[in-house]
């Protein structure tokens, strides 16, 4: 039984069976050792035998592979440095080791962290925190740490372990670069499918906004040569904009006041007798084809007949009513 026992005892513990392959593992969840405040100044009765004598037994218990037992001892060691103003980053590296001996990276990395805030130039607490942080998979930060550390103390043994950080350092780095490199590139895309977006709204808006162009001479056959070369003149063509700009039919006001324009009522009076006979404005058939005005100039229709455009027939028949009268005093004469 007790061969057995000492068989279990000796069993690689659970958390390096479920090691990944590249040696990683989680950081542990229990608590940190203690780290106590470091004193002001060390008091007039302070021990300072205290100190030295628990790293001793730290150092002995750890060449035994006692690790709890090194751990208190090392934890006493920091206790008594902190009381007596003497917090050294030596100290707390070699508990930093011990911790990381005992698989515990995430505390390993802490008091190393303390320790060289101590002393930045520590190159047991830069070795021992890269180690830790190798670990835990943070490989870019455990690549600065071992070769900041190989550079302060060169360590032949630590060489294999540098090379692995470096490559694994250099894979992390290229993957990041080609994540924020498609990050960047979707980025782009998107800001230039909504810059798109934005022209198309734009453009949309102006074009509901625009008025309709005016009518072309090309697009109405039959037209005169006199009348064509009218209705290129800018005002003619404003005349025309202005009388289509709220839609669909001419506004009847404006086209009442461009009639009586000495430019573009002459056109406007050519238009209605080629397109209409000289009927008026509802025999003008919509003016098909005038340049984008969807259906012509549509509804103009009223003025039926001419209006104030056409000479009304009534007028020759009172003139030759007139002709047929005779005159009176001529026919006093006669008398």
């Amino acid at each position: 039984e007790e061969e057995e026992e000492e068989e279990e005892a000796e069993e690689t513990p659970a958390s390096e069976e479920a090691a990944p392959e590249d040696g990683t593992m989680a950081a542990e969840s229990d608590p940190f050792p203690p780290l106590p405040e470091p004193a002001a100044e060390a008091p007039e009765d302070a021990d300072w035998t205290i100190a030295g004598e628990k790293k001793s037994a730290a150092s002995a218990a750890m060449a035994e592979g006692k690790l709890e037992e090194a751990l208190a001892a090392f934890t006493a060691a920091v206790e008594a440095e902190a009381a007596t103003a003497s917090l050294s980053a030596s100290t707390l590296a070699k508990r930093a080791d011990c911790l990381l001996k005992m698989k515990r990276p995430a505390a390993a990395s802490r008091d190393c962290d303390v320790a060289l805030a101590i002393n930045p130039d520590s190159a047991k607490a830069l070795k021992t925190r890269g180690k830790a942080k190798r670990l835990l998979g943070d490989w870019t930060s455990a690549n600065l740490d071992l070769a900041a550390a190989q550079k302060i103390d060169f360590d032949p043994d630590l060489a294999e372990l540098c090379n692995l950080v470096k490559d694994k350092a250099a894979e992390l780095g290229a993957r990041q670069r080609e994540q924020q490199r498609q990050a960047d590139l979707e980025k782009r895309k998107q800001a230039a499918a909504a810059q798109r977006q934005r022209e198309m709204e734009e453009e949309a808006a102006r074009n509901r906004a625009a008025p309709p162009p005016p009518p072309t001479a090309g697009a109405m056959p039959g037209l005169d040569p006199q009348t064509a070369a009218a209705m290129q003149n800018p005002k003619v063509m404003a005349a025309f904009q202005d009388m289509m700009s709220g839609g669909g039919s001419p506004d009847p006001a404006k086209l009442m006041k461009y009639m009586n324009d000495p430019d573009v009522g002459p056109v406007l009076q050519n238009l209605m007798t080629t397109m209409g006979g000289g009927a008026g404005m509802a025999g003008m058939g919509g003016m098909p084809g005038m340049g984008g005005m969807p259906g012509g100039m549509p509804g103009m229709g009223g003025m039926p007949g001419g209006g104030a455009f056409a000479k009304d027939d009534d007028d020759d028949d009172d003139d030759e009513d007139d002709d047929e009268m005779p005159d009176l005093e001529e026919v006093d004469e006669v008398d």
